[in-house]
């Protein structure tokens, strides 16, 4: 995977931005479902959405933003982080679940640093995982989904 130079850009005028009082932390995945119409997967934090493919465009971090996603899906836990098994829930139907179980992932990125001239420090965590989908509602699976992931950390400032 090769990161553009308006996408590094991008992710260091976001942390130039970030708000000074509270430390912040994001991650998530976008991937494309191998299904007959191939719908795009991203989820982050606290929401799981299906968009069709042409719809997704733009940096990883900004997919991942809660402001973007209209979700189908709430997590069952927005603070566990991109652990090795992950559940939804389909909004209008709570009984309905979504699980996606990681069966690899590679690190394809590091960053970590002084967030700009800020008293806080920054972490940037690039993946590459594999994560098998099984759901009791919309496109049953099993599936394997291969995800590009982003896990992003934002101290609170130090003192």
């Amino acid at each position: 995977m090769r990161f553009s130079l308006p996408a590094l850009i991008f992710l260091a005028l976001m942390a130039h931005a970030a708000p000074s009082a509270a430390s912040d932390w994001q991650y998530g995945c976008r991937g494309v479902l191998p299904s007959g119409d191939a719908p795009v997967i991203i989820f982050n934090r606290s929401s799981l959405i299906m968009l069709p493919k042409a719809w997704v465009k733009g940096s990883l971090l900004g997919a991942v933003n809660d402001q973007l996603l209209s979700s189908s899906f709430r997590a069952t836990d927005n603070n566990s982080g991109l652990v090795a098994t992950l559940v939804f829930t389909r909004e209008d139907h709570p009984d309905q679940k979504l699980t996606l179980t990681e069966t690899s992932s590679r690190t394809i990125s590091d960053a970590h640093g002084p967030a700009g001239r800020q008293p806080r420090s920054e972490q940037t965590t690039v993946y590459r995982k594999v994560y098998r989908w099984v759901s009791d509602s919309i496109y049953q699976g099993p599936y394997d989904i291969a995800m590009d992931c982003v896990n992003y950390e934002l101290s609170a400032p130090l003192r």
